[in-house]
């Protein structure tokens, strides 16, 4: 009884976090599903009638990233749960799971680091991360307070929050599959890689697999990146001729065999979007754009908008660059932010389809990366206050701020959807 109560108080904040972010996220859905040029008014009475109509094929051809449609329609179909409240609640399960992970991450992190961070400590910056928003102020010319600036928590679209807890896993996943890989020292940080890789391997093959399922904007940007740290590693061995160079070929194989279902999975995405299913019916294909065409269309101020959208995690790569350099983890999110720029900078679609932005959606997978290690990273360094001078506390009570005023922007960002 004892182990028990003591139990409890640790686990109330996460449970009574998770209710909230979960109440929040359903209701927002639910103001938006109303609207008639919302995501989810399109995803809701135009995609998903195609899968409940029985033309599976033909549904699938519309919008080959399900995932989200077929769980609302199972919801809706075995609990006989209303359509809208279905989708509503799929949404918040997925904005749930991705809190859940980065609490889960916060802890591991703090055992592995070992440092101790209680469980209120973990849940408000876990909840805090669901809820961030860019810093808005309407008198900039940046656009509006998502557009322009774009976030990683798009709560008006339901397949980029279905990817969200996907993106943290993998994420997860391969900073440790890589630590081992490079040293057989390596004690995981998430996951227990120290007791052999080969299960490891098939748990991201499977999740990257779920993720394109979801939403493929997140594999198009992770797969590129990972290979990019791995080619230049293997190249550097080479160069230097440090012997390691056939090692490294072998791990390149081994994370390419991980990707090779999601590849194929985008490769038939691809054909069926553009090709079979003609993209919604419109003749629209993948183009090569002008630098930062696409983005141009949403914002005035394109270096103002991403200072202003990734202000927390700039100030801490500007207090601890050295972190984002050398740590794998860092070196990881920075890439991935990097070829999600690079794909929003020159990616778009023809025709009409070129003012969706579909291309902007892998940019905002890698600002959730550089979030996430942003705050891992801060978490430690506050929790070491000790060995540090009084400047660098000043600079670390500076980002928590950032942090808090990201947070705040989070909330009235909210509360605009929810007053619609």
């Amino acid at each position: 009884m004892k182990s028990n109560s003591g139990k409890q108080p640790q686990d109330l904040p996460i449970i009574l976090s998770g209710i909230l972010l979960g109440v929040l996220v359903y209701y927002i859905v639910m103001e938006e599903i109303p609207l008639s040029l919302s995501d989810y008014h399109g995803h809701l009475y135009v995609y998903l009638p195609l899968f409940h109509s029985g033309s599976w094929l033909e549904a699938w051809k519309t919008t080959p990233y399900c995932l989200w449609h077929i769980l609302v329609l199972l919801l809706n179909s075995l609990l006989h749960v209303p359509l809208e409240a279905s989708a509503a609640f799929i949404s918040s399960v997925f904005h749930v799971f991705s809190y859940l992970a980065t609490y889960w991450m916060i802890q591991r992190y703090a055992a592995s680091r070992h440092f101790e961070i209680s469980s209120v400590e973990a849940a408000a910056a876990a909840f805090g991360l669901s809820v961030v928003q860019g810093l808005y102020f309407d008198w900039l010319d940046i656009s509006g307070a998502f557009l322009g600036i774009f976030s990683i928590n798009a709560l008006h679209n339901p397949t980029q929050t279905a990817v969200r807890a996907f993106v943290l896993l993998c994420f997860c996943l391969v900073c440790d599959i890589r630590g081992r890989q490079k040293d057989k020292q390596y004690h995981g940080i998430f996951f227990s890689v120290e007791k052999g890789l080969k299960k490891y391997y098939v748990l991201l093959a499977v999740l990257l697999l779920l993720s394109t399922l979801a939403k493929p904007v997140f594999a198009e940007m992770f797969i590129p990146a990972v290979g990019l740290i791995m080619l230049f590693e293997w190249l550097d061995s080479i160069f230097k001729k440090d012997g390691l160079a056939a090692v490294r070929f072998r791990h390149c194989l081994h994370m390419l065999l991980c990707a090779l279902p999601s590849l194929a999975c985008i490769l038939l995405q691809f054909i069926v979007y553009y090709i079979w299913g003609r993209s919604y019916g419109e003749a629209s294909s993948v183009i090569v754009t002008d630098f930062l065409e696409v983005w141009s269309l949403f914002s005035e101020n394109i270096i103002l908008s991403i200072v202003l959208g990734m202000a927390f995690p700039l100030f801490m790569l500007l207090i601890d660059g050295s972190f984002f350099m050398k740590n794998d983890m860092g070196k990881l999110s920075l890439t991935g932010y990097g070829v999600g720029f690079l794909e929003a900078a020159f990616l778009g679609e023809s025709g009409e389809k070129l003012s969706h932005g579909n291309f902007l959606w892998p940019m905002m997978c890698g600002m959730l990366l550089v979030w996430v290690t942003a705050l891992l990273r801060l978490i430690e360094l506050s929790k070491k206050q000790d060995s540090i001078s009084t400047s660098k506390r000043i600079l670390l009570d500076t980002a928590w701020v950032l942090f808090c005023f990201h947070v705040l922007f989070g909330f009235l960002y909210t509360n605009s959807l929810l007053s619609k």
